[in-house]
């Protein structure tokens, strides 16, 4: 009798072991479909994605980059919005890859706005613009054009993982739209300041204040620079100064 109780529960445990693989290939068998159709989409997006580029760029005015980065913050529709950030992003990356921001700088003169801060306005306008649309393919674009800024490894640092109070609702569009975010789901970390993040080079502060005020210095040519710099950006309230490099006897002016 004991024989026959261990065989049945040898069988039973076999049977349990046949379910168990069965439901596991199912389960797998659902992921590899829904992952495929996912990928298949992607490719599709993506491919339209460069079809509403092109449309894009070519309805943009005949503006300088300065003048239609101003025009951004103005009352115009999305698709005009996406329009002028693309164009900025075409004139001001090179070959319009945000990938190749660390390649950015000087100061669009004489206002003394940083170019390297006017070509992430453009790439977070755009993607802001673009989810807006009622277009299939337009929030794929927002996705390429974050996923080309994240492959820079500074602008990851500085301008997605502490991201402008804007950009959790870009990801979020773009999640909802495509069931893929920007890869990481940034931002991870804070969120600091808002869109513009460029603004012109006003006023004079000393360093001591900068560092007490944690904030970002920026290099000769705008870009943000790990060590002491000529400039200090205030980005919580989207000011950049002169940095004087002085002592630091209560001498400067903030305006």
């Amino acid at each position: 009798m004991r024989g026959v109780i261990v065989m049945l529960r040898k069988v039973s445990i076999a049977v349990a072991l046949l379910l168990a693989t069965a439901l596991c290939g199912a389960a797998y068998a659902d992921w590899i479909e829904t992952y495929s159709a996912r990928y298949k989409a992607m490719e599709e997006g993506e491919r339209q994605a460069l079809v509403l580029k092109e449309s894009l760029l070519a309805e943009a005015p005949d503006l300088k980059p300065y003048e239609l980065w101003r025009s951004l913050w103005s009352n115009l529709s999305p698709r005009e919005k996406a329009s002028r950030a693309m164009a900025i992003i075409e004139a001001l990356y090179p070959e319009g890859d945000p990938s190749r921001w660390e390649e950015v700088g000087g100061f669009f003169l004489p206002q003394e706005v940083p170019k390297s801060l006017v070509a992430l306005d453009a790439v977070f306008v755009a993607a802001q613009s673009l989810v807006q649309l009622d277009d299939e393919s337009s929030p794929w674009l927002a996705r390429k054009l974050l996923i080309d800024l994240s492959r820079s490894r500074w602008a990851r640092h500085h301008f997605m993982r502490t991201a402008p109070e804007e950009y959790p609702s870009i990801v979020r569009a773009i999640d909802a739209a495509t069931g893929l975010p920007p890869v990481g789901g940034w931002p991870m970390g804070e969120i600091r300041g808002k869109l513009p993040l460029a603004r012109p080079v006003r006023w004079w502060i000393t360093i001591a204040t900068a560092m007490s005020e944690e904030m970002l210095f920026l290099d000769a040519s705008g870009r943000p620079t790990g060590s002491h710099g000529p400039y200090a950006w205030d980005r919580r309230r989207g000011r950049i100064y002169n940095v004087n490099f002085g002592r630091d006897d209560g001498s400067e002016w903030d305006g």
